[in-house]
């Protein structure tokens, strides 16, 4: 393949991975909009069934409550459809925020004060941080162009989502992704892959991850997962707390091969040569 046809690729992975950055953006709004929605309405129908009343002072001490679930939503949202935000602070926002709103409109009695009553939160998310924590292994990887900034693994973080990698010619680039809940696909057979050791780094709470990689590729697998199964090559481990190490013959002499992390809280680990 021609220098002039590698960049028509790369070109188009780009035009792509845009292309779907700008859906995941419209995504969100649609459901912050439709959120706001909801809430409104849902106002609108309670003071029409007489049962909070919109007659309320709009000082700042009533405003500030609605200015804190735009902000909540808004993170919460933004986790849950696309890198960046905060699930646990806007979860937070908008749990306190709520409340605060239920008070301003006499539903139940709730104050700026009273969100030392919300400490059992805490727990909530320890035990999540506890049984769905991110790895912490640092993952070492040789590579004769160590100092090429275009070979640091590039990092993509979200909380739901399925992610695909299956398109023809799809460039292989270092990767580290983490997902809360969703599933990888790897499809290597139909992948560019370049003349170097490229790491890739799968990390999340719940999912599958299923890769394929052609036979005359060199690779090498470290995967974890707490609870689930591991299938690489033919080989298999389940239970609790599996992890699973791989590599094929030729892996050590190669200078064109795959280091593949994968670590997963629950779920499921395929590795196959095809």
């Amino acid at each position: 393949m021609t220098d002039k046809g590698i960049l028509g690729l790369v070109s188009n992975v780009t035009f792509e991975r845009e292309k779907r950055v700008v859906v995941m953006h419209r995504q969100f709004f649609h459901i912050l909009w439709a959120s706001l929605l909801v809430i409104i309405g849902g106002i609108l129908l309670l003071s029409n069934l007489n049962i909070i009343s919109l007659e309320m002072d709009w000082s700042w001490g009533n405003i500030y409550p609605f200015l804190l679930l735009f902000v909540g939503l808004k993170l919460w949202l933004n986790a849950l459809v696309e890198r960046g935000g905060n699930w646990i602070a806007g979860s937070f926002l908008t749990i306190f925020s709520g409340l605060l709103i239920l008070d301003r409109f006499g539903i139940i009695p709730f104050t700026f004060s009273d969100v030392w009553q919300l400490w059992p939160l805490l727990f909530i998310y320890i035990g999540f941080g506890i049984l769905f924590r991110k790895s912490r292994s640092k993952y070492k990887f040789e590579n004769d162009s160590k100092s090429s900034p275009s070979n640091r693994p590039k990092s993509k973080h979200m909380m739901i989502g399925d992610h695909s990698f299956n398109e023809e010619n799809w460039k292989v680039e270092p990767m580290n992704l983490w997902n809360g809940v969703g599933d990888y696909k790897f499809d290597f057979t139909r992948a560019f892959i370049p003349d170097l050791d490229t790491p890739i780094i799968v990390r999340g709470w719940v999912g599958d991850v299923k890769m394929l990689v052609p036979k005359h590729v060199p690779f090498r697998v470290d995967a974890k997962v707490k609870t689930g199964d591991i299938r690489v090559a033919g080989h298999k481990a389940d239970g609790m707390n599996r992890s699973f190490q791989f590599e094929t013959e030729d892996y050590s002499s190669a200078t064109r091969r795959l280091t593949i992390n994968i670590d997963l809280g629950v779920g499921s680990i395929r590795v196959e040569q095809v």
